[in-house]
């Protein structure tokens, strides 16, 4: 790998201005991304590949230490939207638990809970991580969307909520069995104009446990509010065969073509 140093970056925070070194790494990938560049801001790791020139930037929140699953994506994505252009900005947190959940919660599988550091990860996203790709790439200018899977689908929905940066928010089985979540979203509204994909596999409302099997019905009820979301332009629920993991990299990859179709007649 060539190691190329981008300098240092000063970003400005609500509490101080911090110096943001960024390490830009380029190396070969799969048959058609062509390249794969990675990128560290703020100790956050970033992949990222164009496809194309022009079109959205598509903001990914990814499982910490995956990549494999980056080049999976992208297979899909030139699979369904070959035609289509786009910039690809996939980041991984350190701990999914922690960092995708929006508040605190006590643990629904297993032993270990959700710390609900949601805010601080959205922080970094909208104050640092989008700033920076737009005066790195020049992309200021193009629509931004957030797309997610399972908890991460959980975080992006949420992340509408809670700013005014993306303007395409692709939920695919999305944590919505996450607790108090209908509380939230029955006294929040959207923050700016934008559109959301959501999907859930057919078998997900069928798990044994039963904080989890709330999933089909909240997420039912969610595409009824953000139909009544003068925010919202466009909304749909997408049932896809099979359970939780089967096939995230095509299932995100079919919201991102919803996306481009009502983009395109919007």
């Amino acid at each position: 790998m060539n190691l190329c140093n981008l300098g240092e970056l000063q970003m400005e925070d609500k509490e101080k201005k911090q110096m943001l070194t960024t390490e830009l790494t380029k190396e070969k990938s799969g048959r058609s991304a062509g390249m794969i560049q990675d990128m560290s801001i703020n100790g956050i790791k970033l992949h990222l590949a164009q496809n194309g020139t022009g079109g959205p930037v598509i903001f990914w929140g990814m499982y910490p230490h995956q990549q494999n699953e980056v080049e999976h994506l992208w297979e899909s994505l030139l699979e369904l939207v070959p035609e289509q252009n786009f910039l690809l900005v996939a980041f991984q947190v350190e701990d999914w638990n922690r960092d995708f959940s929006p508040w605190e919660a006590a643990a629904v599988f297993g032993k270990e809970g959700f710390a609900g550091q949601g805010l601080k990860t959205l922080r970094w996203l909208t104050e640092e991580c989008v700033p920076h790709i737009d005066r790195t790439f020049g992309v200021k200018d193009r629509e931004h969307w957030l797309m997610g899977y399972s908890l991460a689908g959980l975080f992006a929905l949420w992340a509408a909520y809670e700013s005014d940066v993306f303007s395409g928010i692709v939920c695919c089985s999305g944590s919505l069995w996450f607790p108090d979540w209908d509380h939230y979203v029955r006294n929040h509204v959207i923050q700016s104009k934008c559109s959301v994909y959501l999907s859930l596999g057919g078998k997900e409302e069928k798990a044994k446990n039963k904080v989890m099997a709330a999933v089909g019905d909240r997420t039912r009820a969610q595409e009824g509010l953000l139909q009544e979301d003068s925010m919202v332009e466009s909304v749909v629920l997408e049932w896809n065969a099979g359970g939780h993991f089967a096939d995230a990299g095509k299932r995100l990859a079919k919201g991102v073509k919803w996306m481009f179709g009502v983009k395109s007649g919007l």
